[in-house]
């Protein structure tokens, strides 16, 4: 007999139970489209759950749409654990029950199936992916209430499709809190831009990608070993972002001859059973696997938080969502991590660093702005290398720290040096030398400036300096007789005060 297992409790911590009051105050007022914007750790998940729990209680028919299998389950798991009771719109799945008023969909799969019932909300995962036939299929329902999620609303069109959305907590703040750990980042070797083809869509090609990245494979596979001894006394779990799967067999190959157990999953997996069986043992605590090599399956979604090291070997021209989203699989807390590592071999950073930071502190910002963030072409420039990469030990800056060794960036003072000769001040030569387009009439008359200027601090002196002061017949050249006069010598300071 199985030992029965109570539902965990669903609290939502105070931003998120914010988050939600926000989305409810847009629907009554009419907004019925909208995204709740949350980076990796602020909880998209379990705001969902409580979104499709009332649901339920309600009575209301929910769907939460994914677009991965292993998203399916690992949403389904996610459920089960918070007792809500649900079925799976997925293939031919033991769990289809489509009278609970929860369904955990598929897209691929829901675009051929009937439901019984029209949808009362619908809850769309990862919203910036944007495909075709889910737009259509929740187009069909305009009565109801849509939710998108996304840590990433960068991509363009989504104001199309989306009527408002709700920032939930910037990364930053997650960092302080503690859930989330900040990366250490490092930028290594990576190919050059001239390498890399364009694609159609304005990115770079995979195929160009993958030729330029095989030439570094040693490189990536060194700059591993180098760190993860340096940073945690040998192996540690990773997860490598390869642009083909060429690319990633030449990875694992690599890894191999040096002695390490790195695995690929990818689009090109022979069936599902296999990847999951892969990431299954991936996940345990003591996995006989120390990578995995990601080909297009585990960019967005993907949660195994104790991951300690991220390996970016694909580049991107355009897609800060793809880079972000990639990164943010190593950002997960757990117990006892107290560090995570990224190392860049793609050159995004120096592409995207500015960007990334600026979410992470600020969050995504309105919805109009957000959306155009995936459409600009970055280029490495040394400008951006200089704000965001260490000269002593090739790690991220964030301002002017380095987080990987510490060094801080010297302070400049805005004053600029110039070599020149230093000599004495001549009013005797003043006529002769004045800065050109000067035509002042007393310019040919020195000592008549040099006078001028006495009287004028006299005059304006405190006390009384001068037993004349006041007198104005003392305003000659007899004034002050110990005065040196331009002709007596070079200018020296002179005792007398002057304000």
């Amino acid at each position: 007999m199985m030992n029965f297992i109570p539902p965990k409790e669903l609290t939502l911590r105070g931003y998120q139970a914010d988050a939600i009051e926000a989305l409810r105050s847009g629907i009554r007022s009419g907004v019925t489209r909208q995204i709740l914007c949350a980076g990796t750790g602020a909880g998209k998940t379990v705001c969902a759950a409580h979104l499709l729990r009332e649901a339920d209680r309600k009575g209301s028919y929910a769907l939460f749409l994914v677009d991965r299998v292993a998203l399916v389950n690992q949403t389904s798991q996610t459920l089960d654990d918070y007792g809500i009771r649900h079925g799976i719109v997925q293939g031919i799945n033991e769990r289809w029950a489509p009278f609970e008023n929860v369904q955990v969909c598929s897209v691929q799969t829901l675009a051929r199936r009937s439901l019984p019932r029209d949808p009362d909300l619908i809850i769309y995962d990862e919203c910036h992916c944007q495909y075709k036939h889910t737009l259509e299929y929740m187009a069909r329902y305009p009565r109801a209430i849509k939710i998108g999620l996304t840590a990433t609303p960068f991509a363009s069109g989504m104001g199309k499709h989306w009527d408002g959305m709700v920032n939930v907590r910037s990364s930053r703040l997650l960092i302080t809190d503690g859930h989330l750990i900040e990366p250490t980042i490092y930028v290594a070797k990576s190919p050059d831009d001239a390498e890399l083809g364009i694609n159609k869509l304005g990115e770079f090609s995979d195929r160009s990608a993958s030729d330029a990245g095989i030439k570094i494979v040693g490189d990536v596979v060194a700059e591993w070993i180098k760190k993860t001894h340096e940073h945690f006394g040998g192996p540690a779990k990773t997860i490598v972002f390869s642009p083909t799967v060429a690319h990633g067999r030449e990875l694992c190959d690599a890894f191999a001859a040096a002695g390490y157990n790195f695995q690929q999953v990818s689009y090109e997996d022979k069936s599902d059973e296999e990847r999951a069986s892969k990431i299954d043992e991936f996940k345990k605590p003591d996995s006989l696997i120390h990578g995995l090599v990601s080909c297009g399956v585990l960019t967005k979604g993907f949660d195994v938080p104790d991951t300690l090291i991220g390996i970016s070997c694909k580049p991107y021209r355009k897609s800060l969502s793809s880079h972000m989203q990639e990164i943010g699989r190593v950002m997960r807390s757990h117990p006892g991590k107290s560090k995570a590592l990224w190392l860049d071999h793609s050159g995004n950073i120096e592409r995207f660093a500015l960007d990334m930071f600026d979410v992470w502190e600020n969050g995504a910002g309105d919805l109009s702005h957000a959306e155009k963030r995936d459409t600009i072409a970055r280029k490495r420039e040394a400008q951006t290398r200089e704000q965001v990469v260490c000269r002593e030990c090739g790690g991220v800056m964030r301002g002017p720290l380095c987080m990987a060794c510490g060094w801080e960036r010297p302070v400049r003072s805005g004053i600029v040096a110039v070599d020149g000769e230093m000599r004495a001040f001549d009013l005797g030569r003043m006529a002769i030398e004045a800065r050109p387009g000067l035509r002042a009439e007393c310019l040919k008359r020195p000592r008549s400036v040099w006078d001028a200027a006495v009287n004028y601090c006299i005059e304006h002196s405190r006390g009384q300096d001068c037993a004349h002061h006041g007198d104005p017949t003392t305003h000659s050249m007899n004034i002050r007789p110990a005065i040196p006069r331009p002709s007596d010598h070079p200018f020296q300071p002179h005792p007398t005060r002057l304000i």
